[in-house]
């Protein structure tokens, strides 16, 4: 059987219009989420980019210990796994984190194709003497406007949005090679991740006549007020109008799928591994607390028809892609991969499955002052302690070694958690602790994490943690295409 995976970076679950969107046009992924089985509640583990990606190569759990760092020389993954078994597998991306300072995702794979451009790709270096930004500070950092005028200036038609390239190298790339025996296409697309630059007329199918300024990639934190109602409306577009290109695009694929005979003999996979706070809870950005960033898509369609229509509620999360494949393919894990995930083949096939209780989800190590691990790292300053979250799919546990920062939900009834019980429902919180504390330890995750939540605060030291986080992030620096000396951003 052929594999082929499209991973969508930054894909909220709720604008899939298979997912219960009434208003997003997504035509493609809504025609093959009819075909296929739609997991609900695939929820992420690690979080963001590359400790995804760690996961899902290696069917292990990264948080709350993986850091945002290269894959390991000579590390076993399902690409190499699959790879010494026979199989041509190809890596098609534009995810600037997974290439750039060596980080080596190609490495397991047979070939590898980067499309370049997107978003800190350190591609163009353009010389400019001043750049003017419009937006009062409105925007994420003046490093990404250099990207938007150094990389994204090059960009004038459709066909040349990352998007596009991507889902078209791909498709050529089966052109070439349908006839393999068997194959493993992981295709990882950046967008919807931000910056968010779709056509005009992507934009203008969620809000026409917005005539302010168009804000790609807004600053994060709880800003939300610093946004007038009109310009998050028109955010909130911007995100849509790239997740419709997005979706366009893919259907390029499915199709070339179809048109080469090759749906009888392939898995296809669609899945995202995280979403993005859009002004909920006053926030912009990421963080891995509350449904709009944890529940991500996966969608798979096999070749026999296996679970095509199904909707399935079961917990799952991105560890399971490795097992599952090699389920799918029949490749023995190879020996000392240590395999945590498990696989969610028998929820289609009605083989025996043993279901989760309870998924942890955090953005990246959470035993140091991480919330904003970047900014914590890189800066070296306390800005508290990350939380953990855990759900049952009912209960949502946001977990934190301050107890003042704990929150609670009944997602069934307060589907947008608003209304916090932390405090008035006990025994549930006692719970879903204690199956946090049973994850971090069957996880080996360090004495630090657990001791932190096991036990509190009190004589952890923040450096600590940190000094076991920041090593390898960024070997040479901010993986940004910076302002330099001589350049001038200019903030209105």
């Amino acid at each position: 059987m052929n594999v082929i995976l499209i991973m969508n970076d930054t894909l909220r679950y709720d604008h899939v219009g298979a997912n219960g969107n009434p208003w997003i046009s997504t035509p493609n992924l809504d025609a093959f989420a009819a075909e296929a089985a739609v997991f609900d509640n695939n929820h992420l583990c690690s979080f963001p980019t590359v400790p995804n990606r760690h996961e899902m190569m290696k069917g292990r759990h990264g948080n709350p210990f993986q850091a945002w760092r290269p894959l390991e020389w000579g590390a076993m993954t399902l690409p190499k796994a699959l790879r010494l078994a026979g199989y041509e597998t190809m890596f098609i991306h534009d995810t600037p984190h997974l290439a750039n300072f060596g980080y080596g995702f190609d490495r397991p794979f047979s070939g590898w194709e980067f499309v370049r451009g997107n978003e800190a790709d350190r591609w163009r270096t353009d010389y400019f003497s001043e750049l003017q930004v419009p937006g009062g500070g409105k925007f994420t950092w003046d490093q990404q406007a250099t990207h938007e005028y150094r990389n994204y200036r090059h960009m004038r038609r459709e066909e040349d949005q990352c998007v596009a390239r991507v889902m078209s190298a791909a498709c050529e790339w089966l052109d070439h090679n349908a006839g393999h025996e068997k194959f493993f296409l992981w295709i990882d697309s950046f967008d919807p991740h931000e910056p968010w630059d779709p056509p005009q007329h992507y934009v203008d199918m969620y809000d026409p006549g917005y005539e302010g300024v168009k804000i790609t990639w807004p600053s994060f934190g709880e800003v939300a007020d610093k946004f007038s109602p009109a310009e998050q409306r028109n955010v909130k577009a911007l995100y849509a109008g790239e997740v419709t290109l997005m979706d366009r695009w893919i259907g390029r694929v499915l199709e070339k799928i179809d048109d080469l005979g090759l749906r009888e003999k392939t898995a296809v996979i669609i899945m995202s591994d995280h979403g993005f706070d859009f002004f909920e809870h006053g926030y912009v950005g990421k963080r891995a607390i509350y449904p709009e960033v944890v529940r991500t898509v996966q969608m798979v369609r096999l070749p026999d028809g296996a679970g095509a229509g199904s909707r399935i509620a079961q917990l799952t999360q991105h560890p399971d892609f490795a097992p599952s494949v090699f389920d799918l393919t029949g490749v023995e894990v190879p020996e000392g991969m240590d395999i945590q995930g498990r696989s969610w083949v028998p929820l289609l096939s009605g083989g025996g499955y043993e279901a989760r209780t309870a998924t942890v989800s955090g953005n990246g190590p959470s035993y140091f002052d991480a919330r904003s691990p970047f900014a914590a790292a890189l800066a070296g300053r306390f800005t508290g302690w990350s939380p953990l979250q855990v759900t049952d799919g009912r209960w949502w546990l946001v977990d934190n070694a301050d107890p003042g920062m704990r929150e609670l939900y009944d997602v069934d009834a307060d589907p947008d958690t608003q209304v916090n019980l932390y405090g008035q429902e006990p025994d549930h919180y006692a719970r879903l602790h204690a199956e946090l504390i049973s994850f971090l330890e069957q996880s080996q995750a360090p004495e630090i994490a657990i001791k932190l939540f096991r036990d509190g605060p009190d004589g952890i030291d923040p450096k600590q943690g940190a000094a076991v986080f920041a090593p390898g992030m960024f070997p040479d620096g901010v993986p940004m295409n910076t302002v330099r000396p001589g350049n001038v951003v200019r903030r209105d």
